[in-house]
């Protein structure tokens, strides 16, 4: 079917007519909806499309600010992710960002962005670096957002505060969605009937020792037919704090759990056996 329609385009393209580019999208078109199978399927780069999903329409707030690094990043900046139960859409402004510390000092970070997630079916977090605080002298303890950042379906966040996770403390899970293979860029394998998206409080790699399939069987997903292991996991090694899970059951998962001293933080933190619930997407 692929190469007869390959073929009529090329008689197509060898006539002049003004129909040409049209039929010639159309063809296009047809050839690649005979592309099935989720490891084929790859979402366009150039002018990507927010789709929306359940996580978008549920109420806005913070659910992290994670002190992940202390005078580590270059000229002795800290880092700190903070993590929106939606996705950032509005410009950033670092000013927006009221660090409090344990003494009372209100500082603003000097950065803020949403690198290295950035990418629009990203953006949960916002990466504060600047002076944050120090440990063990004078902590962060509480972020604030004293200006205004606009969140998707227009929420602004003013207004908004979370405690801050201390430096010592791994990573956790604080957000997981389903979503279906078109929804998002992922190379699944075939038999990939979801996949689940979870993310983290900071960017997370694997203990040293700790190979792929421990981190894969590291994994849990509740279901409404009972407990599934992933068959493989995506979006890994970019530095990020995102990682796909592609399950082969259709069952509605429920909870993904993680356990301990698998994962680690930045600064070598490993991560609490720790799980959250799993928000169901939308579909398209």
């Amino acid at each position: 079917m692929k190469q007869l329609l390959i073929t009529i385009a090329a008689v197509v393209l060898r006539k002049n007519s003004t129909m040409r580019r049209l039929i010639f999208n159309l063809i296009v078109v047809a050839v690649a909806l005979t592309l099935t199978g989720c490891a084929k399927y790859k979402k366009p780069t150039t002018t990507p499309v927010a789709e929306r999903i359940d996580l978008d329409k549920h109420p806005a707030h913070i659910v992290s600010a994670f002190f992940g690094l202390d005078n580590a990043l270059p000229r002795g900046r800290d880092g700190m992710p903070v993590t929106f139960s939606r996705r950032v859409e509005g410009a950033l402004d670092p000013t927006a960002f009221t660090v409090v510390t344990r003494s009372g000092i209100r500082l603003h970070p000097t950065f803020a962005t949403t690198r290295p997630a950035h990418e629009t079916a990203k953006r949960h977090t916002v990466l504060l670096i600047g002076e944050l605080g120090s440990e063990p002298e004078d902590p962060p303890v509480k972020v604030e957002i004293t200006g205004h950042l606009i969140l998707a379906g227009g929420t602004d966040a003013h207004g908004m505060s979370a405690p801050v996770t201390p430096l010592s403390d791994g990573p956790s899970l604080v957000l997981a969605y389903a979503a279906q293979h078109e929804q998002i860029d992922s190379d699944c394998p075939p038999e990939t009937k979801q996949i689940i998206v979870v993310i983290w409080a900071g960017g997370v790699r694997p203990m040293p020792g700790v190979t792929h399939d421990a981190h894969r069987l590291g994994y849990s997903v509740a279901t409404e037919d009972g407990e599934v292991t992933p068959i493989g996991l995506g979006n890994l090694g970019d530095g990020d704090n995102y990682e796909h899970l592609y399950l082969d059951t259709a069952a509605i998962p429920l909870r993904v759990s993680m356990k301990g001293g698998l994962l680690m933080d930045p600064r070598n933190d490993p991560n609490p056996m720790t799980s959250v619930d799993i928000t169901i997407t939308s579909q398209p």
